[in-house]
């Protein structure tokens, strides 16, 4: 254990660096154990920046501005404000503690108050002891097993590609970007060297939705390919550009660490039951986290997590909700990080089979997918069966157990199929059926739809720019044009990117893609409750 807390400040270098530059230049004493790290402007530390700082074992964090008015930038230091607001909810999410990271204002004159505020930060952390990250070492022996790329080249199908372009005709991403083709990227591997293939840049380009994989006459897994390829890549420090500076990715990462204990359940509303045992859990997923991450946009996922929670209680199920579930791992799987991805996926499978759970419920696609695809692979038979919460729903309708009041009139509704739930796990039919139930709603569907359905243009946080904007407002026009008012989803991840896609100035008129973007468990608690709708 470290005699001294380590401390890691970020200071702005107009203010708080010359705040502390004159307490060392008057002789004024602080503790030695402070990083300082100077910065144009408070308002450029980002959440994650933080949170890197917690992954290399720093105890804690300051930053430190100029005072509210004095901004070099006019407004930087309120940018920090709220900065240090959100990363302050996730610590205290991840269990980390919110305590340890701290928000000062110090002007060039105070060099006294730098001294001080150092001393006090460095007396707290003392007595909240050493990060957590670093009270054991981290796990050892769990190291993903590879397979060269040329025996996945075999295994994938790809050298039986005739290049007939039917990938590249299909691809969302060729189609905003003609310079991207799935073809053209199978074709350079194929002629490259190992080398090549881990080094070119449409191995983090593609989306992994899997419509060229749906088209494909030869039946080349396009998606397995790009995902080793992607593994390959991280292993000699080659990665994409990840959206949000990788902070959901070094969130998840942390969440790998066996040393976390999570306060992730507060979001239940106060009239809910669940259970610590039971037949059924409901896996969560990231949703208490995007609602802090995705304020800006009011995401408001955890109504998603909240009408699953209600629903199974109107039909008599307390579902086992964990107090320290992790995440499922899906964007580490996705972007080469195998061995943090498997170690979530042991811990995962090891709390569920604590509870005694014969059937987990997840609202999320990407959750889907994971726990009933990909962590099979790693810990065999897990002992429970993994469902949507489409198929859920539609289960307990067909069996009565849910009645509708009439409670909409002339709901025009359409579905968005997420890539995950469907060209992956081929559910399609299950939302469609749980939506038709609802007494006087009516289902239109988009031109692309169910196995052809356009993905949402982001996955696993990769590549979230200009492209993926543009193949957003497509699908929200596509939307749009059905006539319909609502747009349904059945992925969290999705309704965040479409409604990020609507936040901020449109390259075309708003009035085109307009459309209320809501999951389906939020749907269906719509249609259960009249009460509901004047909230």
């Amino acid at each position: 254990m470290k005699s001294k807390p380590e401390i890691l400040a970020f200071l702005c270098n107009w203010c708080s660096y010359a705040g502390a530059d004159l307490a060392g230049t008057s002789r004024i004493s602080y503790p030695a154990n402070i990083r300082p790290v100077r910065v144009m402007c408070s308002g450029r530390v980002e959440p994650s920046f933080i949170l890197n700082a917690f992954m290399t074992g720093i105890d804690g964090v300051l930053v430190s501005g100029c005072h509210p008015g004095d901004c070099h930038y006019i407004s930087g230091n309120l940018k920090a404000e709220k900065n240090v607001k959100a990363t302050k909810e996730i610590l205290k999410l991840l269990g980390l503690g919110p305590e340890r990271l701290r928000l000062e204002w110090i002007s060039a004159s105070e060099g006294q108050k730098f001294a001080d505020v150092v001393k006090d930060f460095a007396r707290e952390l003392k007595g909240w002891g050493p990060n957590p990250l670093l009270k054991e070492p981290k796990q050892k022996g769990i190291k993903a097993k590879r397979k060269p790329i040329s025996e996945t080249i075999e295994e994938t199908n790809i050298r039986l590609c005739l290049e007939c372009g039917k990938c590249s005709s299909s691809c969302p991403i060729t189609r905003m970007n003609p310079d991207f083709s799935p073809r053209m990227t199978v074709k350079r591997i194929l002629g490259g060297s190992e080398e090549l293939s881990i080094n070119d840049p449409g191995i983090w380009t593609c989306l992994t939705c899997g419509l060229c994989q749906q088209r494909c006459p030869s039946n080349v897994k396009y998606v397995d390919f790009i995902k080793t390829c992607r593994e390959e890549a991280r292993q000699v420090g080659i990665t994409g550009e990840c959206s949000h500076k990788e902070l959901i990715l070094n969130l998840q990462r942390i969440m790998a660490d066996p040393n976390i204990n999570q306060n992730r359940i507060d979001w239940l509303p106060k009239d809910a039951t669940t259970s610590e045992t039971g037949d059924i859990l409901f896996f969560v997923g990231c949703l208490p986290y995007f609602d802090i991450l995705f304020e800006d946009i009011k995401a408001n996922s955890i109504a998603t997590a909240k009408s699953v929670v209600r629903i199974m209680n109107k039909v008599g199920i307390s579902p086992v909700v964990l107090k320290n579930e992790r995440c499922c791992g899906h964007d580490l799987n996705f972007t080469g990080d195998t061995d943090n991805f498997e170690k979530l996926a042991k811990m995962n499978v090891d709390a569920i089979r604590g509870t005694k759970a014969k059937k987990v419920v997840t609202s999320c696609a990407e959750c889907y997918r994971t726990l009933k695809l990909d962590y099979p692979k790693i810990v065999g038979d897990m002992g429970f069966e993994v469902i949507h919460i489409s198929e859920f729903l539609d289960d307990i309708i067909k069996k009565e157990q849910l009645e509708f009041p009439e409670v909409f009139k002339d709901k025009k509704v359409t579905f968005h199929d997420p890539c995950r739930l469907g060209r992956h796990m081929n559910i399609y039919d299950p939302p469609r059926n749980v939506i038709k139930s609802i007494p006087e709603t009516d289902l239109l569907e988009m031109e692309r739809n169910r196995e052809d359905a356009l993905c949402c243009g982001v996955s696993s946080w990769l590549s979230c720019g200009k492209i993926s904007k543009q193949i957003q407002l497509s699908r929200l026009k596509e939307a749009k044009d059905t006539g319909a008012e609502w747009l349904i989803t059945a992925c969290p991840k999705c309704q965040i990117h479409l409604k990020c896609a609507l936040d901020g100035e449109l390259p075309i008129k708003r009035s085109e893609v307009d459309v209320k973007v809501i999951d389906l468990p939020v749907l269906v608690e719509k249609a259960l409750d009249k009460k509901y709708l004047k909230k």
